[in-house]
């Protein structure tokens, strides 16, 4: 059986369903994933890491006398032993306690899925040595880069396809390819202070002729630019200052926003946003769409792992929450309609400029490129991240610094939202451009 054989490979998801029917199960969703991995690393001139992995699995999801269970297995190929691994499951499964609210989605969510090819997967990938060739570029590129207080450099490349297919006893049937090409650097440098601060870059495509020699050279020289910008960083002084977040580092703190509203922690009354649905939770400017058929992006797909259509709509509109993530379970146990459990893509309604506007514009601030720890509580929204990164004054970087912390409670941080750039980052299903906040404290001696 080839790889990526959608119709072998859809016949064993029927047949494992169809299976567990057989045996006493009232309903069954079979998934099944088939990927190719290959992944090369060089650290500081020699190959640190070369690794290739083929690999398909089956995920069955069991309703049987009330009760569910999920099992898996990576034996495709043999019928018989496909069969008594169904046959087990099944059984084990009657073991476990009853849940009148685990079903399978009603096929009514299943309906009005987008025909449009969202350009995820491309079939040529390159070689070993094409990976070898886009490392090393990069890996060169911050060496030179670096120069004399280079201590360490590491680049390397990766290439991914891959196919999910799934199949359920109530009417789904369907099937996606992805595939991905990245590259990345990492450099860390000697500091006069005897630390090692580093930091890194990275490049991703679907395929990996969307990677040139010269993008994955600049990947490495980004990755050492921005490490030696942050020679001498070290803590300063307490201070009250507006705040820009980087559009790479904002995932990291949007987290926090989005950790409530899942539906697990609604049903567990841990989340800070309980029927907050049309309550202010942001800047009123502030639109956050969760899109999950933007061409060629990162979370971009047609149904979700239960196979619910999936649908761009808002989370967050003019500053008011406007939907939950709910999975048909925990929909089902909030008495609410379900509209995925997870994220996709998320975009932000449009800014201005790029983050060196941002900062002119600004004048005194600081900008904050990494965080550095810290935790996030959804019950309550309260938050605390260590951070690096930059004082702005005159709108220019003025000293880097390192090792300090900002915190606050994310049901107001995101209302002193001033501001965002047109910098939606690239390589992240989180589309997010740089953030400016209203004055906050940022510790530190």
């Amino acid at each position: 059986m080839k790889l990526l054989d959608e119709k072998a490979l859809g016949a064993v998801a029927e047949l494992a369903c169809a299976r567990a029917k057989k045996k006493g199960a009232s309903a069954a969703a079979a998934r099944i994933g088939a990927t190719k991995k290959d992944r090369i690393v060089l650290r500081d001139g020699k190959k640190e890491e070369v690794k290739s992995s083929i690999a398909r699995s089956l995920t069955i999801k069991l309703y049987v006398d009330g009760r569910y269970a999920s099992h898996s297995t990576s034996v495709l190929d043999d019928k018989k032993a496909l069969e008594r691994f169904i046959d087990d499951a099944v059984e084990m499964t009657r073991l476990l306690a009853a849940d009148a609210k685990r079903q399978l989605p009603d096929p009514k969510h299943y309906a009005g899925r987008s025909k449009k090819d969202l350009g995820l997967y491309v079939a040529e990938q390159t070689t070993f040595a094409g990976r070898v060739a886009r490392a090393k570029a990069a890996h060169d590129a911050a060496r030179t880069a670096a120069g004399d207080k280079l201590l360490s450099v590491g680049a390397g490349a990766s290439d991914y396809v891959g196919l999910t297919l799934m199949r359920t006893t109530n009417g789904f049937a369907d099937s996606e390819r992805s595939s991905s090409a990245w590259v990345w650097a990492s450099v860390s440098i000697k500091d006069p202070s005897g630390r090692r601060p580093s930091d890194w870059d990275q490049a991703g495509a679907r395929g990996s002729a969307g990677l040139s020699a010269d993008a994955a050279a600049a990947v490495g020289k980004r990755a050492a630019e921005r490490t030696l910008a942050t020679l001498g960083a070290d803590k300063a002084k307490t201070m009250t200052l507006p705040v820009i977040v980087e559009n790479r580092a904002v995932g990291r703190l949007l987290y926090g926003l989005f950790a409530p509203l899942s539906g697990w922690a609604l049903d567990q009354k841990r989340s800070c946003f309980e029927d907050a649905i049309g309550k202010v939770i942001a800047s009123s400017k502030l639109d956050l769409i969760d899109d999950p058929l933007l061409e060629g992006a990162w979370g971009s797909r047609r149904f979700d792992g239960e196979g619910l259509t999936a649908r761009r709509r808002h989370i967050v509109k003019g500053g008011k929450l406007a939907g939950y993530y709910l999975d048909s379970y925990y929909a089902r146990k909030l008495g609410k309609e379900p509209t995925g459990g997870g994220r996709s893509n998320i975009v932000f309604s449009p800014g201005e400029g790029t983050l060196d506007a941002l900062l002119k514009a600004a004048g005194k601030a600081v900008l904050v490129t990494n965080f550095l720890g810290g935790n996030s509580n959804s019950t309550t929204g309260d938050f605390s991240h260590g951070i690096s990164g930059f004082v702005i004054e005159g709108g220019k970087r003025a000293r880097p610094i390192a090792s300090m912390n900002i915190a606050g409670n994310h049901g107001e941080l995101w209302k002193t939202l001033t501001g965002w750039g047109a910098d939606a980052y690239a390589y992240s299903s989180v589309r997010a451009p740089s953030l400016v906040f209203a004055p906050m404290v940022v510790s530190g001696k």
